[in-house]
């Protein structure tokens, strides 16, 4: 529960965001503004005692006066030492009301609202502003005047990788058109080069590029360790896809990480290898990645841990509440235990850790655990990967690609992350462990092997309300649809792919059949699977009213849209419910969690191509500003 002050800290910031932006945009706020203690704050409650219009009698004979004091007032009531002090204040019936806005509370009994209250870290009313105000409002109550804007539940991330964010938006950025400039193989290595050159090559001794998509290349081929060698062959270079499925290394980055002829594929994961050769050729798939990623040896834990903090500036900044970590490595649990216990997390994360690398690291872990929040710190469950992307052809489907890749049979189809028994086993030992489970499938063919480990892990270790999630599912059918509803799965969809992919997809990976049905969050929504929209992990923040967007309107297969109304639950409500947590989060309702956004405009109300506009105003987790936007407000706390 949080105290009135901090409370009135959290109403004061965005009482400035709303109605002060030109004054405090002039004002550098090193430090959030501070209202006084509601003590000092509270009008007595009785009108102070006046001193008589006459003048004052001479002091009695022989009365004893200290030096300097006032001689005593003729008829005033001497002061009684022995007295008990004067009783406080009685507390305020609501610390916040956030009134005069467009409340969305995405509570189906009360869908709109005009004004919300707020006591400690809960809320405690929804409704009219005339009607919370005469109930709600008292001495000591700060009242926050929307002035129009739009009060929105805290966004919850569905499938996402906040660390890694934070590693992402300092990188060498070697995306292409439209997010950037890169439009061949040699762009893409002299942005590497470039940022080489730089202060934070430097620091971490590593040259790290992200945001590569080989389809978007000239060349249409995956860069190689022999590439990355021309950059540097002494200093270690990663070069990760927009997809975070896998990377490629040069030959130093391979050496620092013990990977070499001899080395076999982990589960849920590959090594690439030159043709007719058992020597690696850089390119790290899944659990192989992970794996690389998660042992950077010469990124200090400061380092790493200021990208956990820059990774949490971006969610905050962009409404978030509620932030994953997907595909967590043994390292990324340590560190968020370390954050956690340092009092670093500003808004609540849940991790899946990888299971294939992580999975020993859970039992008897002290801090991360599934029932408890400690220090905004949980355990969602556990994540791995059974194939790639369908935009680069590595997604396994059970029909070919329209065309094949360079070298590749006509027959191509993509290829299995795993095989039936790896993943089998991987599935088994979640279902053992009592663990939610998260998969990362594209293709098909994965989603078939998706559902056939679930089936047989639940039909060996039986339980109620897994809530299993498939994040990806680029390639579903309707037939599976069926069987997953049955399973009780929920979706983690990334919309935004269609529009950056969609002349690869059409011209060269699926065809403009299978492309309109690409990412069918329609056909989901209306078999009543419950649709998340993660963001696109191409960007280096997360955008939530571009994710909106590309839900709302799409380029090709409009019967896959979603409504407007269902888009912005599959960003608050039903996220809440994947993660068990639909009782305290997900909407504004009585007794929930007081996490907030304020935003511009209202998004239901908003056009598609209009929703980019939209700006986030203020972040509030439970009850206490974290964000204060550009048009005013706090700085985000460190």
């Amino acid at each position: 529960m949080k105290s009135a002050f901090a409370l009135r800290r959290a109403s004061l910031a965005i009482s400035l965001a709303l109605a002060a932006p030109a004054l405090l945009a002039q004002t550098q706020a090193p430090t959030r503004p501070i209202s006084p203690p509601a003590a000092a704050a509270a009008k007595p409650a009785v009108p102070p005692v006046t001193a008589p219009a006459v003048a004052p009698a001479a002091p009695v004979a022989g009365a004893a006066t200290a030096p300097g004091a006032l001689p005593p007032v003729a008829g005033a009531v001497p002061i009684d030492p022995n007295a008990p002090p004067p009783a406080p204040p009685p507390p305020p019936l609501s610390d916040i009301i956030f009134t005069n806005g467009e409340v969305l509370t995405l509570d189906d009994k009360r869908p709109t609202a005009q004004a919300v209250a707020i006591k400690g870290s809960k809320i405690i009313a929804v409704g009219k502003s005339k009607d919370i105000l005469a109930r709600w409002k008292s001495e000591g109550t700060e009242v926050v005047d929307l002035a129009g804007k739009t009060l929105v539940p805290g966004f919850i991330d569905s499938w996402g990788q906040m660390s890694r964010m934070g590693l992402y938006s300092v990188a060498a950025q070697v995306q292409s058109p439209p997010e950037g400039k890169v439009t061949d193989t040699n762009g893409l290595l002299r942005e590497l080069r470039e940022w080489g050159k730089g202060d934070l090559a430097k620091r971490f001794g590593w040259i790290i590029g992200f945001g590569y998509d080989d389809t978007r290349l000239r060349e249409q081929r995956r860069p190689s360790r022999t590439d990355l060698d021309a950059v540097s062959r002494d200093t270690p270079v990663i070069l990760i896809h927009y997809s975070g499925s896998h990377l490629v290394a040069n030959g130093k980055a391979l050496e620092l990480a013990g990977i070499g002829r001899d080395s076999i594929d982990p589960p849920g994961g590959s090594i690439g290898r030159w043709p007719g050769s058992k020597e690696p050729d850089g390119v790290l798939e899944g659990a192989a990645a992970t794996a690389l990623l998660g042992a950077l040896p010469h990124l200090p834990a400061d380092d790493r841990q200021a990208m956990i903090q820059q990774g949490q500036t971006l969610y905050l900044q962009n409404g978030y509440t509620t932030a994953v970590e997907a595909r967590a490595t043994p390292d990324d649990l340590a560190l968020y235990t370390q954050a956690a216990d340092t009092g670093a997390l500003k808004l609540d994360v849940l991790i899946y850790a990888d299971l294939a690398s992580a999975g020993a690291s859970l039992k008897g872990h002290k801090t991360i655990g599934p029932k408890y929040y400690k220090g905004h710190l949980k355990l969602a469950g556990v994540s791995f990967t059974l194939d790639g992307n369908a935009e680069d052809r590595s997604a396994w489907l059970t029909q070919p690609y329209q065309l094949p890749p360079p070298g590749k049979r006509n027959t191509f189809a993509g290829y299995p992350g795993s095989s039936d028994e790896v993943s089998g086993e991987l599935f088994s030992r979640a279902y053992a462990g009592a663990w939610q489970v998260a998969v990362q499938a594209n293709g098909d063919a994965a989603i078939d092997q998706f559902i056939k480990g679930l089936q047989a892990a639940g039909a060996k270790h039986p339980g109620k309300d897994r809530r299993p999630l498939l994040a990806g599912g680029q390639t579903l059918r309707d037939d599976q649809l069926d069987t997953l509803k049955t399973l009780g799965v929920s979706l983690a969809l990334a919309p935004r792919r269609l529009g950056l992919s969609l002349p690869t997809l059409k011209d060269y990976a699926l065809g403009e059949e299978r492309t309109a049905r690409f990412i069918p969050a329609g056909a989901a929504a209306g078999k009543g699977l419950p649709v998340l929209l993660a963001g696109d992990p191409s960007q280096i923040e997360p955008a939530p009213f571009a994710t909106l967007a590309a839900a709302i309107k799409r380029p090709v297969g409009e019967a896959q849209q979603l409504s407007p109304l269902d888009a912005l639950k599959a960003l608050t409500l039903l996220p809440a419910r994947q993660l068990g947590e639909e009782k305290i989060k997900g909407s504004i309702a009585t007794g929930k969690l007081a996490d907030l956004t304020v935003l511009s405009a209202n998004p239901l109300k908003t056009p598609a191509d209009k929703l980019g506009e939209i700006k986030v105003i203020g972040t509030v987790k439970e009850g206490v500003t974290v964000f204060g936007g550009s048009e005013g407000g706090v700085p985000i706390l460190r």
